[in-house]
Parts: C-alpha cells; structure tokens; sequence
C-alpha cells in the first residue's frame, strides 16, 4: 500500500475513533414533547343539586324543597409511574350535606333503598372506596386483582350497583372481558351511620361476569351473582335468601347498517332458598324462583337536524304468588342506567324508584342533540302490575301502603295500573378547559318527571323538578 493511501486510512480511522468518543460523552437532549412520569394523581368532583317534588321521591309525601351538596375528592398512587404500574392505590371520599333522600339522575349510589332509619341525613362524610390493585400478574397487561372498598356497577344496576369490601380478579382483552369477585360489607364508613343496619349484615356475596365481542358493536355475555344471607331472620331482618342469581345479556352500539343503530337486552333469573319472618313473629322456609327481562332498542337518524334517536323499551317479571316469592332487587342492586357518555338515569325515570318486581311496562323515548354538547331527551312510560294483589314496584308513603294491604285483605282491590310517566332532561356540557395538566369540566342537568297515577296508586298524580350541576378537576 503506497504511503499516500495509509496516511489517509489512519487518518479516517482516528476520525471515526474521536466521534465515537465523542458521542459517548455527550449528554442526549431532552425531547420537547416527552411525556412526564405521573406517580400520583388527585381529582376533585362537585356536585350541587336543588329540587322539588315528594318528601324522599316516595309517592303520597307531602311536596317540599331539597337540597344536595357533594364534595368528592380522589387520590390514586402508581408504582413505579402511572403508565405501566404494577401497583396502584386508590381512594375517594364523600362529603355530603343533604336535606332529604330525593331520588335525581346524578346519584351515583343506591342509597335511596334503604329504610329510613339508617338513612344518613344532613352533614355526613364517607370513606366511599379504599383498594389496592395489583397489575400485570404474570407480567400480563390482561390480568389483574384488586383488594378493598371498591365499587361495582354495570349500565343495568339490575345486577350490581354498590360498594363493600370484597377481592376482585379482573381480565380485559381485546375481544373479551371479565371477572369473579367475593366479599361482604363489614361497616358503612359513614359518620351518620356507621354501623350495618340488620338487613346489610352478615351477607356474603360471589359474582362474575365474562363478555365477549363477537361482532364489530356486538357484545355478548353472561353474569351471576350467589348471595348467602347467613343472619338470623327477625323482625327488623323479616328475610333470609341463599341462592343463585343468573342471566344473559346482549349489547349492540354505533350499528351503522341496518334498521337500527343500537339494542341492548338484560334476562336474570333467581333461584334460591328464602327464611321469612312475619310481623307477628311466625316463621317459614321455602323456595323461590323469578326471572326478569328487560330491553330497549333504539334508532338514530344522524343526517336530520339534531341527530335524533328514537327508541322503544320494554320490561317484564315474573307473576309473583305472595311477597316471598318472585324476582326482587337485594341490597346491593338497583334500577339505575348508567350512561358514562353523558349522564345516569333510572330505569323508569329520575324521579320513579322501582323495584323491579311484579312489573310489567313498555315505552318510548326520544334523544336529540340541539347543539355538539347539548342533550334534550323525553321519555314516556306506562307501568303495570303482574299481581294486582302482589306489592307496588314503586316507593309510596306507609299510611297509603296500609290502606292497600287492607284493601287486598278484604278483596276490594283493583286494577293493574301503576300510571304513566314522563320524563324530560335537558343536559350541557362545557368544553373542558385544561389547566396545569387537568381538565376542569362543567355539566348542568334539568329534569322534570310528572306521575299520572293509575288505579293502583290511591294518593294520585305527583311531579318532581330537579337541577344539577357538575364540576370536576
């Protein structure tokens, strides 16, 4: 090799060499756009509402003004950080001050079904969740279990919509979802009312849940719920049940095709064993069984002004025999329809608490979008019986409640109608406004709900108006 030509080569090695190095100890710039490492996140919720209608939404009351306010803050911790956490630790509490158990579409609990003695009233506070999950089991994003107060709720409170202490194992793919959970409620964690009431203690439960998408908006899946009251039946606790809850359900949204848009269709069925005791003390064992069907189905119109949605619903129980047996709600389920997207309702309407129970009804309603972020939404129904001596599936005050039971006694009562309900909301939303890395949202709900009772509700026609808002950080 000539002198010229290994000069060059030397001097191109050399020149590799001293980058290399240089590189090395060069410290890499920070990227503009990189995403921050969160290890903790806290969030706070406001929630102001006013009305009037019935004392406790309970049809018969005497009409009077109610007032809610709800502090609700919420603290969560990720270890190692927020974005692949194999620990993580959440909180949330209430701080409520209520002048009555008014039934509102932006409750987010079902505490509107308890007896009025372990009802909190006025000032209270609440330790409404305290958990700790652990992610990525087996390092699968899949798997994961959760431990403590945590919260269970589905769009149907139908099968769950309630919070007690309880282990939960929790599988989400792409295609399927799940999970089994076991627990008890122990305490209330309320500084009203700490203790359990006799008809929450000494309750176990065992659920589970697996959904499967098995078409592009099509979901389908199944649910069950063991529930063992092992308590001493008495008469402040007048039922025992042990047994099996169990059904199907069917989900259709964003349909583009075809002649609707969305449907959604709920079975459970009951099966148990049940111990009663009755007001003069006797008691008596024996089986029960009931079954309920629900279901809506719904169409929307997006090219015609105010994108509406017109929707038939329906539902229909078992004919129950006697008050001990039939399909009922228990003390963690309720009738509220959760919409995340936009705001929460109840099966029949906002102001109509129903047990779903000797309850046959049909009706219509129909969405429409004024604006991106607004909502107006009516909502008509018709209520039935299944038994007309069997107990209202609706909330009425004791002293209209004694005269039908007498009324049923004598064989002078009459008529399957419960009424027909109305229901009109109207919902705006504010576009959210980011502020140090949050997002401070702004939502107000006006509703009103007018009963015209049938023959089966003597104390006639009732109302309720309601206004909500909402702000979260």
């Amino acid at each position: 090799m000539s002198p010229i030509k290994l000069y060059g080569l030397s001097a191109l090695t050399l020149a590799l060499l001293h980058s290399h190095a240089w590189a090395e100890d060069e410290i890499a710039p920070a990227l503009p756009f990189a995403e921050p490492v969160i290890t903790s996140e806290v969030f706070h919720k406001l929630t102001l509402q006013t009305g009037y209608g019935p004392q406790d939404s309970t049809i018969g009351n005497n009409r009077e003004s109610f007032q809610s306010y709800r502090y609700e803050p919420s603290f969560i911790w990720y270890s190692p950080e927020k974005r692949w956490a194999k620990w993580q630790v959440f909180g949330r509490a209430w701080i409520n001050y209520d002048t009555s158990q008014a039934s509102t579409a932006l409750q987010e609990d079902n505490n509107t079904d308890r007896e009025a003695r372990e009802r909190p009233e006025y000032f209270y506070s609440e330790l409404r969740e305290l958990y700790v999950r652990r992610n990525l089991l087996g390092d699968d994003p899949r798997y994961s279990v959760t431990m403590g107060r945590q919260s269970y709720f589905d769009r149907y409170g139908i099968w769950w919509d309630d919070t007690f202490e309880s282990v939960r194992f929790n599988y989400q793919d792409s295609f399927s979802s799940g999970f089994l959970a076991a627990g008890q409620k122990l305490y209330y964690y309320n500084t009203d009312v700490n203790s359990l009431d006799e008809t929450d203690e000494d309750i176990f439960y065992a659920m589970g849940e697996y959904a499967w998408r098995w078409k592009q908006g099509h979901t389908a899946g199944v649910r069950m719920l063991y529930e063992n009251d092992y308590s001493d039946s008495n008469i402040n606790d007048r039922q025992d049940f042990e047994g099996l809850r169990a059904g199907l359900f069917f989900d259709g949204q964003n349909l583009n095709a075809g002649p609707i848009s969305d449907y959604h269709l709920e079975l459970a069925t009951l099966s148990g064993d049940i111990d009663s005791t009755e007001s003069n003390g006797d008691r008596a064992s024996g089986n029960t069984r009931g079954w309920a069907l629900l279901g809506e189905v719904g169409k929307r119109f997006q090219d015609l002004p105010w994108t509406p949605r017109f929707a038939l619903r329906a539902g229909i129980t078992d004919k129950p025999d006697d008050e001990n047996d039939g399909f009922y709600l228990n003390r963690i389920q309720s009738d509220r329809v959760v919409e995340l997207e936009r705001y929460s309702s109840r099966l029949i309407s906002s102001f109509i608490n129903v047990n779903v129970r000797n309850l046959q009804y049909y009706g219509i309603a129909l969405e429409t979008q004024p604006t991106p972020r607004t909502s107006l939404d009516l909502k008509i129904s018709d209520l039935y019986l299944r038994n007309e001596n069997g107990e209202l599936p609706i909330r009425i005050d004791s002293d209209q409640r004694q005269r039908r039971n007498l009324d049923i006694a004598q064989g002078t009562n009459n008529g399957r109608s419960v009424g027909q309900v109305v229901d009109v909301n109207y919902y705006w939303k504010m576009f959210p406004i980011a502020y140090e890395g949050k997002h401070l949202d702004l939502n107000t709900l006006v509703s009103a709900s007018y009963l015209r009772a049938g023959d089966a509700v003597a104390s006639g026609d009732d109302y309720q108006l309601t206004l909500g808002i909402v702000m979260r950080y």
